[in-house]
């Protein structure tokens, strides 16, 4: 059986795109396990198609087969020490330099740790047989462009339906210096974010140019990863070199929150209020990182997560949450 067409007679489209950021990734996910427990059925059922990059990927993934979002959000914080770090933010110049070294010579991590707790999750299913239509970011390393790894779905497309979900995530987060580039076939990948940390422009120019829907149809949830309003917690200098740039993250995390930034202020141009991004601000203090798995980080990330989902964003939702999209018949 395969995914289901997204049909051509819709009134309105409803997307769902999910930002990178690594390990504050659990923020994204614990807003997805509240959306889901207000929905009563899987979340993926109300969205006509769900695109991700880097972690925002993996979730996509999981939401494209119906796993549920409270057990994905479990493999969060029970693996998430094993897949990324147990420590803290280093903290001074000498704990900084250490940590810079770890990823010198090679990825900071080897990726095993993931790898298996994605096996345990999707088995050896592969993209064909995805409940709901799906894309999600990467980058083709020897060739230099972007990969969009997508289910069967518009103009007769075949997409990815062969490759395995597991190896499709594993790619979609093979984020450089932190994990190890992906073979699939003859091909190496790298984490999508590195071209679009927020997949907004891309889901829509999806259902624009390939299913031939008018983007005055589209409505779109976008749900980042607490990095909003991102600030380093040190200045930095006129003549920072790597040390200044690379540690605490402190490039990657400008990066990622500078393309939401302006990701969100172009998708509300295209689609003004029917457009809603979901984020919080980064906390004044700091104290979180994209591999970062304390038992801090997880509740304050828990904690931005509930915060979120405030009485005037429910009224918001309600767009979203009473909307039936694309999927198995």
């Amino acid at each position: 059986m395969s995914v289901a067409e997204i049909p051509a007679d819709r009134e309105t489209y409803h997307l769902l795109s999910l930002a990178g950021g690594g390990f504050l990734g659990l923020y994204t996910v614990k807003v997805l396990e509240m959306l889901e427990a207000r929905a009563g059925i899987p979340l993926a059922r109300h969205f006509d198609l769900l695109a991700g990059s880097s972690i925002g990927g993996l979730l996509a993934l999981g939401l494209a087969f119906e796993l549920p979002m409270a057990r994905i959000s479990q493999l969060f914080i029970q693996r998430g020490p094993e897949v990324f770090s147990k420590r803290a933010l280093p903290a001074n110049a000498v704990t900084k330099l250490l940590d810079l070294s770890r990823s010198v010579l090679g990825p900071k991590y080897t990726g095993q740790a993931l790898r298996e707790a994605l096996q345990t999750e999707f088995g050896d299913r592969r993209l064909g047989e995805a409940i709901h239509p799906l894309v999600v970011t990467a980058v083709d390393v020897g060739n230099c462009s972007t990969k969009i790894f997508k289910t069967p779905h518009g103009h007769a497309s075949l997409g990815d339906s062969n490759l395995r979900a597991v190896d499709v995530a594993m790619a979609a987060c093979a984020a450089p210096a932190y994990f190890p580039a992906v073979r699939i076939a003859r091909t190496l990948y790298a984490d999508g974010g590195l071209f679009a940390v927020a997949p907004d422009q891309v889901a829509m120019h999806e259902l624009e140019h390939y299913v031939g829907i008018d983007p005055a149809r589209m409505a779109m949830l976008a749900v980042g990863t607490a990095a909003r309003r991102y600030r380093p917690e040190a200045d930095i200098a006129e003549d920072a070199g790597a040390v200044g740039w690379l540690s605490d993250g402190r490039l990657i995390m400008t990066l990622i929150s500078a393309q939401q930034q302006h990701v969100k202020a172009m998708m509300q141009d295209r689609l003004g209020e029917r457009y809603l991004q979901l984020d919080a601000d980064w906390p004044v203090d700091g104290g979180l990182g994209l591999d970062v798995a304390t038992p801090e980080t997880i509740k304050r990330l828990t904690n931005l997560a509930r915060q979120t989902l405030t009485p005037a964003v429910d009224s918001q939702l309600t767009r979203f949450l009473s909307h039936l999209g694309a999927g198995r018949d």
